[in-house]
């Protein structure tokens, strides 16, 4: 895959200060306060620095990391830069910053805007480039400063880069304005409940009867098929684990059992609009809910409460999802607090009239009608900003605008080159993209046939082991991974099963496989992979639509202006 004529390639470090110190004269006095910059501070969502501190110099003068306004921050150890914690710092105290060391400081020089450095360096492609040249042990791993100095960037013309910013912020503007509608709904949910039936908690709420859920709903669980026989996963009976609750309905669920596997275990299949509890799971999973729009068994770890006439799955639902701390704090054990069935079956709640209840679900419907179309709008902005970030670091996204600022360009690339030049930077031009052996051609999704040849061999090997394996490949398993390493020839690699480990979350980070958390025989939650379902692949599609609208809409202001 060539670069367009006007680009070349430089190295990072001809283009950028890496890690740059302070010089001697730029050492403020001790008492000075500056900006302090901790890990925890760097939204790695938003890729902004969220939660400064402030910091006098003499406490940070030694032992931290120095940076600038402009400067983009890059975090060099795992699990923080495949998260994508990154950011450009914006003004800081008395202009001087100090972060922890666990950032890479990238300064740009004249020929590289910080928004375009910053998109380029927050690409999971290059993110997984990164994660392949790790350095260190454990939870120790870091990019070291010499993949950052050699790593190549694709370089466009200044006017041509601040065009691709132009329009990737436009396409974040989108996802954004969708997150913010989302939040709306999920407020206007809340306040529609307590309109209708007042305060959530039964302390607070004596206009009606208090209940126990035990005496108003059928209140059961399910199990979970063994793993060792392969012929109980895979099958038509969707299946659902307490960490696939996320407080939104159940249209489809990750994993899939057999009728083989129901019978040989404790799963049973429940009917829609039964309401699914987590009680216990990894991080905030226990007390989480979900409402079945579909029939599905469920784990152990699930508490399935069946509709009734005296609360309706709606009423219930929601309230439940309003209540989350109170029944979350119900919780009982050692080092893992868990709720049970006995404590499920305990919890009191309001009974309203149901009348009252039937009206609260009409509305509700409306309601989740909206927010059903918001979240599916919001899955495809997110899945065209990645789209778009691709198409616009390879020079796709702004082949049109390149076509209608020829003279712009040719005197931009005048000045870029002599700048490179003077600088004795070592460049290339029209270099073809990195790619192992060529992959038949996706000609439906070209953003998917991209990264399936940006992918280094043996990320190819273990993709196509995905393909030949079925289920869900336990990453922490042995046998598991013995097994898998035999479906191809990558068995005889060194340190195998860390590779493997490694592979598999990289596809993942990119979207070519999916990550899952299944529960061992331990009843702990292990991370899992599995290929992708025909209707996942959709998410890596085409973004003409996105593209062509972002150019009328530069177009629109240029005409303004």
């Amino acid at each position: 895959m060539n670069l367009p004529e006007s680009w070349v390639e430089a190295r990072l470090n001809d283009v950028c200060l890496l890690n740059p110190k302070l010089a001697s004269n730029e050492h403020p006095e001790e008492d000075i306060e500056i900006t302090f910059v901790p890990m925890s501070a760097v939204d790695e969502n938003t890729g902004v620095v969220a939660r400064p501190e402030v910091r006098n110099y003499s406490d940070v003068a030694k032992g931290y990391t120095s940076f600038k306004e402009g400067d983009v921050l890059f975090a060099k150890v795992t699990p923080c830069m495949e998260n994508g914690k990154a950011a450009i710092v914006g003004p800081l105290l008395n202009g001087l910053g100090f972060g922890s060391t666990e950032f890479h400081v990238l300064r740009p020089t004249d020929e590289l805007l910080p928004e375009y450095l910053f998109h380029f360096i927050r690409q999971p492609t290059f993110r997984a480039r990164a994660a392949s040249a790790f350095v260190g042990t454990g939870g120790l791993q870091r990019v070291p400063p010499d993949f950052m100095a050699r790593v190549k960037i694709p370089l466009p013309t200044l006017p041509e880069q601040q065009r691709i910013v132009d329009v990737l912020r436009q396409a974040e503007a989108v996802t954004k304005l969708r997150q913010q509608f989302e939040s709306l709904l999920v407020r206007t949910k809340r306040q529609l409940f307590i309109e209708m039936f007042g305060d959530p908690n039964p302390k607070g709420n004596t206009t009606w009867p208090i209940v126990k859920l035990g005496n108003a709903v059928v209140v059961a669980t399910g199990g979970t098929p063994s793993r060792e026989q392969a012929d109980n996963f895979g099958g038509s009976v969707s299946w659902v684990k307490s960490t696939d609750l996320t407080d939104t309905p159940i249209r489809q669920t990750d994993e899939c059992v057999t009728e083989l596997g129901i019978q040989r275990s404790n799963v049973r299949v429940y009917p829609k609009n039964t309401i699914f509890l987590a009680m216990y799971g990894q991080g905030q999973t226990r007390g989480r809910t979900g409402k079945l729009l579909i029939e599905a068994g469920c784990n152990q770890a699930c508490a399935a409460l069946l509709p009734s006439e005296e609360l309706l799955p709606d009423y219930l639902w929601v309230w439940l999802q309003l209540s989350y701390e109170q029944v979350r704090a119900l919780g009982r054990g050692g080092q893992q607090e868990n709720l049970n069935l006995d404590i499920v079956r305990d919890i009191a709640l309001p009974k309203p009239p149901i009348p009252l209840q039937q009206e609260f679900s009409r509305r509700l419907q409306q309601l989740l009608e909206v927010v059903s179309t918001m979240q599916l709008a919001k899955r495809q902005a997110e899945t065209l900003l990645a789209s778009v970030s691709i198409e616009a670091i390879t020079g796709e996204a702004t082949s049109e605008w390149r076509e209608q600022h020829r003279t712009e360009i040719e005197a931009a690339i005048i000045e870029r080159d002599t700048l490179l030049r003077e600088r004795g930077a070592k460049v290339s031009v029209r270099t073809e993209v990195f790619a192992p052996p060529e992959r038949p051609t996706d000609i439906i999704h070209p953003t998917r046939y991209w990264l399936l040849n940006e992918l280094s061999e043996f990320q190819g090997f273990v993709l196509d082991a995905t393909r030949e394996w079925k289920g869900t490949i336990l990453a922490d398993n042995a046998s598991d991974l013995d097994e898998f390493c035999r479906l191809w020839p990558i068995e005889h690699e060194r340190n195998m099963h860390d590779k493997v480990k490694r592979a598999l979350e990289q596809l993942a980070a990119l979207g070519l496989i999916a990550k899952v958390a299944l529960p061992n025989e331990n009843g702990d939650f292990v991370n899992g992979y599995r290929r992708l379902r025909p209707e996942e692949k959709s998410r890596l599609n085409d973004i003409a639509r996105l593209q062509a609208s972002l150019e009328n809409i530069g177009h629109e202001k240029g005409t303004a202006s």
